[in-house]
């Protein structure tokens, strides 16, 4: 095939100019469209600080990751990693961390996305001994809209007695609680 030197100032037209099959360019996927289930963005938050509470109702946690769909028919996966939660220990009875999801749409009030299931709720056993879990959970999430959404896990303590802990730190460690939103096409 032969090659053409062009000018500094000429323009190609793709068009009618080239024949067979182009490289992609710098940046590019080189797909000519998308298919359902495309992950479109990504949001991601994190928290190292310790937060606890004796409420039996749920509380924030502190940690709020936000992100705006690019259509009001993509969902949004949500994962909820690392840390470590536990419990303020008395030896006597069984205590429970009880997890949900808060969702706030376009600055409004937050809401529960869980409702009656929670993403977790975890025996924190009493005694003495061990007594952290690290945080592990996904929730797919269909907000129907295009304005912002930030979302929060919320949590409250749902045993007897005791404290539990959203994340708990120590003079050794300091776990760190992540949480990712990712954009997902419709």
């Amino acid at each position: 095939m032969a090659l053409t030197r062009i000018g500094l100032n000429q323009s190609i037209n793709l068009a009618t100019n080239i024949t067979g099959t182009l490289a992609t360019g710098n940046g590019g996927t080189g797909a000519t469209s998308f298919a359902p289930g495309k992950v479109l963005q990504v949001a991601q938050n994190s928290l190292t600080s310790e937060i606890s509470t004796s409420s039996a109702s749920f509380v924030t946690s502190g940690l709020t990751t936000t992100i705006t769909p690019t259509s009001s028919s993509n969902k949004i996966l949500i994962f909820l990693n690392g840390g470590r939660n536990s419990y303020g220990d008395n030896g006597q009875n069984p205590n429970k961390l009880s997890t949900t999801f808060y969702s706030s749409i376009g600055g409004g009030t937050a809401s529960d996305i869980l409702g009656s299931h929670p993403l977790t709720n975890q025996d924190l056993f009493s005694g003495t001994g061990g007594y952290s879990f690290q945080h592990s959970g996904s929730f797919l999430y269909s907000p129907n809209t295009t304005s912002s959404v930030a979302i929060s896990p919320y949590f409250k303590a749902t045993g007897d007695l005791g404290t539990p802990f959203f994340n708990h730190t120590s003079q050794s460690i300091t776990p760190r609680v992540t949480l990712t939103l990712m954009e997902i096409s419709a």
